[in-house]
């Protein structure tokens, strides 16, 4: 699109010869630049870790690969980390690889590995030849999914890229790729089918000319997983993949889930593999009798996880882990990681971590023993130190973590921000404080701002368990909490006391078990804070806290009897919204497409989701949100996804008579998954939707998007809030935790606004924080949050560019000026911060009068007044004192 940038001609020339402005030329993304994110975390509660690797000329450089935070780097054994791969196109990755011979050289894969609820998609490889500083996109981009990443140990341009290609839907750019020319080119080595990827590699470090690679024979759709097949092996070839054979010696056939490989680095004959077998055993007499006492005649298993060894490099394989033990596994982990200084120790990420010093016949004295009891329960990733194996790190779905006694203590780092979200909301304190459900990390509270100055480890609580979901607290009296975790697991938290109650509701005995989505929504009345609205396959109410529900809906999905026989929760209600407007107005999305809406308190439901197809949304599309608008009570959004197709499509649309008619506000919105769409309760066209990589805001109900990304890194923004009363946009990622900004400006922002020479925006209300002193006594191992800066916030908006500053005047209801300012004169919106203190006193003619702080004014009433080009622009602001706060709350 063609950017018109008016202010790059003289200021005097403009005021003569004024160009003409398209809408998309006056709403971009440069005048949304003024609206930076305040990242608060958290850190002590942290997500996916897929990989660990060394530097391996540096003893304290490592890079932490995640699965949806990026990729973080330390030089100082973890002290700090930065991250170095923050604003590439994606940053969920699978895999990064040094080069040996030229550690400068890295190399990563994007896309996650795993096939789970969430798509975290790739583009493809990157490559850095400074050690991560900067990045060039290297192709692939089809792939969607690399699971491992091999480089030849003393070339760097031979480069190997595991592909999974889709995760719904067949596709050609799968299976093994390789480059000799540091990535201009590449080409497949390795290919079965449009079925099957390949999703380990494995370079011989001897003779880098042998190569194994893992294939992965796995069918997903949105209700059913079939994670085996085949077509899942162990390929080797011993002429740098110009050929390749299939290893079967030895190892199971049939029904193989994941694989992964590990290549003993002091004797490269020597193998270990863990492969997921899916095939069925009969019953171990324990497990027949626990059938029995269900009653349930005995069922057949799994076979689960196995482990094998190989001494002839892949030639022969023998299973080593014994036939009635359970390794646990699945799609999500599926390594195997062998002691670079003893070949017989080998260790298992999974739930839990696992350790065997005999090549896999035991797993500990008493059975599979947990190496990381207090860390964390599901393990991913591990690096152990090739000169001494005492060392050993850790990555989990909590974050990260350090051992020096081989597992015996662990010391846990707490500064890496990688909280995945799946919601978010708010209460009305004050200060407010922000909740929100995370992936294996519960629910947590977390201050919008401290009292201290700013945000640490102190400040951030867990108020629920599991994988936390949605968080609605109270509006009236935030004494009341409710949250849940997976499949409907609802709570009832009385914040005051510390109680949790249980309220997931229960079917009737002789009906239907209830249905509820892995992501259940629950929702508090708009009209009354007692009563709960939650999502099975039908809609249920509570008009007392959750003690007691009842169903005010029949079953609101379509009931598909096949894709109620899947092994995924399907069929169920993803999202409500109760119509702030009009009491009795519920609208309701589900997994398998349907949008129903009811006006009669439940009474009776209309399916809409004709009407929709009608506009352009697929029928069957997993509705991600339904919002009820502010503003009238005929009109709601719609926003359906087709990730579970591998379709990236937006498809976002609006009504205005209960769904009769549907209008799609996708407007230039580019391709991507959208999770979620908020309306501003100020202005009826400022809408902010959140997707697979970034923010958008529109301020013409949807007709131009404008990316807002700003400082926030690449990330999926699962969630969005506008707190009712600050003004900010509180944003939900998926890998990087809680985002936060102000958009009180925006609230004003219209078309007629932008073709102004200037304009002042309102000044929101203010209070006088003065913080409490709190010593930094954590060292520089810790994350931190900013508050927002104490202060009266001076937004205003200039068409152009002006020469001189803006002169910024404060007065008292009286006319006596109180402080003055300057600002700048940009293009676009400007912002100042007024410290509600006087002018600087100096103590001397030397002294400069910016080295002390003026006195606090007295809260109350101000005038600011803005001069530029000949101009004068007012308008009020109101400073509150500081409310009392208690200490011990």
């Amino acid at each position: 699109m063609k950017k018109t940038h008016p202010w790059i001609l003289s200021f005097v020339v403009l005021w003569v010869v004024l160009p003409v402005f398209s809408q998309q030329d006056l709403f971009d993304p440069k005048l949304l630049s003024a609206f930076k994110y305040r990242s608060l975390g958290p850190a002590k509660q942290g997500g996916r870790i897929l990989r660990i690797v060394s530097h391996p000329q540096q003893d304290y450089t490592f890079y932490v690969v995640t699965a949806s935070g990026g990729i973080w780097k330390t030089t100082n054994h973890g002290t700090t980390f930065s991250p170095v791969f923050d604003n590439q196109n994606t940053i969920a990755t699978g895999d990064l690889a040094v080069s040996k011979s030229n550690p400068d050289i890295l190399w990563v894969g994007t896309g996650t590995p795993a096939s789970g609820r969430i798509s975290l998609l790739g583009d493809g490889v990157y490559k850095s030849e400074n050690g991560g500083k900067t990045w060039k996109h290297m192709g692939l981009k089809n792939t969607i999914h690399i699971g491992r990443v091999g480089i030849h140990p003393e070339n760097p341009d031979i480069v190997y890229a595991a592909a999974l290609g889709y995760h719904f839907s067949f596709n050609p750019e799968r299976g093994l790729y390789k480059t000799t020319d540091g990535g201009k080119t590449w080409e497949k080595s390795l290919f079965i089918s449009e079925k099957v990827g390949v999703v380990d590699v494995v370079l011989n470090p001897q003779n880098p000319d042998i190569v194994y690679a893992a294939t992965y024979d796995k069918s997903r759709k949105p209700w059913h997983f079939e994670e085996h097949g085949p077509l899942s092996g162990i390929y080797k070839s011993t002429d740098a993949g110009e050929s390749w054979k299939r290893l079967e010696k030895g190892l199971p056939s049939g029904k193989i889930g994941r694989i992964g490989i590990a290549v003993y680095p002091k004797n490269a004959d020597i193998l270990y593999a863990s492969i997921e077998n899916n095939n069925l055993r009969p019953p171990t007499e324990e497990e027949a009798e626990r059938d029995r006492s269900r009653g349930k005649q005995p069922e057949k298993r799994k076979i689960g996880r196995e482990v094998y060894r190989s001494e002839d490099g892949g030639e022969t394989w023998k299973k080593m882990s014994p036939d009635d033990l359970t390794l646990g596994g699945g799609k999500w982990y599926g390594v195997i990681y062998v002691d670079p200084n003893d070949d017989k120790v080998i260790y298992l990420p999974g739930t839990p971590l696992l350790r065997s010093e005999d090549g896999g016949k035991t797993w500990g004295k008493n059975g599979p023993d947990n190496l990381a009891e207090g860390v964390h329960v599901d393990h991913h990733a591990l690096w152990i130190d090739p000169e001494n194996s005492h060392h050993i790190w850790d990555g989990n779905d909590g974050g990260l973590a350090v051992s020096f006694d081989r597992g015996k203590t662990w010391d846990v780092f707490e500064n890496l921000p990688l909280a995945q979200y799946y919601a978010v909301g708010v209460d009305m304190e004050q200060p407010y404080n922000i909740y929100g459900g995370t992936q294996d990390n519960g629910s947590i509270k977390i201050p919008s701002r401290s009292i201290y100055g700013e945000i640490n480890r102190d400040d951030w609580q867990s108020v629920g368990w599991g994988d936390g979901m949605y968080n609605e607290v109270d509006p009236e009296n935030s004494r009341w909490l409710y949250n849940e975790y997976q499949m409907g697991s609802a709570q009832r938290v009385e914040q005051k006391r510390g109680r949790r109650v249980r309220i997931k509701p229960q079917a009737e005995k002789g009906e239907p078990e209830y249905r509820f989505h892995w992501t259940t929504p629950i929702q508090i009345s708009h009209h009354n804070p007692r009563i709960l609205y939650i999502g099975a396959q039908m809609l249920l109410r509570s008009m007392d806290r959750g003690e007691t529900w009842q169903k005010i809906s029949p079953d609101l999905t379509t009931n598909d009897p096949e894709k109620l026989e899947g092994d995924i929760e399907f069929c169920t209600i993803t999202t409500i919204s109760e119509s702030p407007q009009e009491a009795g107005v519920i609208w309701v999305g589900t997994d398998d497409g349907r949008v129903q809406v009811t006006t009669d308190h439940g009474g009776h439901w209309k399916d809409v989701t004709s009407h929709l197809e009608e506009a352009g949304a697929p029928e069957d599309y997993y509705v991600s949100r339904v919002l009820a608008s502010h503003f009238e009570p005929g009109r709601a959004y719609v926003v359906k996804t087709g990730f579970q197709r591998d379709d990236y499509r937006p498809f976002l649309f609006r009504t205005d008579d209960f769904g009769k008619t549907w209008t799609s506000i996708s407007g230039n919105m580019p391709e991507g998954i959208i999770y979620v769409i908020v309306e501003d309760h100020k202005n009826p066209d400022l809408l902010f939707v959140g997707k697979d990589f970034s923010i958008y805001s529109t301020i013409d109900g949807g007709k131009n998007w404008v990316q807002m990304k700003n400082n926030m890194p690449t990330n999926s923004v699962q969630d969005l809030v506008i707190h009712p009363r600050e003004n900010e946009l509180v944003a939900a990622t998926h890998g990087r935790g809680i985002y936060v900004t102000d958009i009180s400006p925006l609230q004003e922002m219209d078309y007629e606004l932008l073709r102004k020479k200037m304009h002042l925006f309102q000044i929101q209300d203010e209070i006088q924080w003065k913080y409490l002193p709190r010593g930094r006594i954590y060292g520089q191992g810790q994350f931190t949050a900013p508050n927002e800066p104490v202060g009266v916030k001076i937004y205003y908006y200039l068409k152009e560019t002006l020469p001189e500053e803006a002169l910024i005047t404060v007065s008292d209801p009286y006319g006596e000026k109180v402080r003055e300012l300057k600002g700048k004169t940009d293009a676009g919106i400007n912002k100042v911060i007024w410290d509600m203190r006087g002018e600087p006193e100096k103590k001397s003619e030397e002294e400069d009068p910016r080295s002390r702080k003026g006195k606090w004014v007295t809260p109350g009433e101000y005038v600011v007044k803005i001069n530029l080009g000949g101009k004068t622009l007012s308008t009020k602001c109101l400073i509150k004192p500081m409310p009392q706060y208690d200490l011990l709350k």
